[in-house]
């Protein structure tokens, strides 16, 4: 059977995307490494915790509050690791949906990946 790719409608869509898109992440070489060794994500708090911020972006339910910039400001990261995180959202959300709110998460991604960056350079994260 084949199946139908529909747009994002709603929290069980947005959940969908954040647990395949952190699986991706988890088994990531260089991404994994970060998130799973060096920061060691609590994946039960942290999963539910993504659900609330891309259901407040994409719907704007006002569930998700916090500063996530300072808490990811500590980690190894390099400047590259923000297209590696944005091409494995692009693919996470081309791989279940299709549709404006889609492209829209695509598009919210790819401005946060490049307010991080731009904001780690400033602070001198990558000299």
């Amino acid at each position: 059977m084949i199946h139908k790719m529909t747009d994002i409608k709603n929290d069980t869509d947005i959940r969908t995307l954040v647990h395949a898109f952190y699986n991706k992440v988890q088994q990531d070489e260089r991404l994994g490494y970060i998130f799973n060794d060096y920061a060691e994500v609590d994946w039960d708090h942290h999963l539910p915790r993504m659900v609330d911020f891309w259901s407040n972006l994409l719907f704007q339910t006002g569930r998700y509050t916090g500063r996530p910039f300072r808490k990811h400001l500590q980690l190894p990261i390099q400047q590259e690791d923000f297209n590696r995180w944005l091409s494995l959202f692009k693919e996470t959300v081309d791989d279940h949906f299709v549709g404006e709110r889609a492209d829209h998460a695509k598009d919210m991604a790819t401005k946060i990946a490049s307010a991080f960056s731009m904001r780690m350079e400033i602070e001198g994260k990558f000299n």
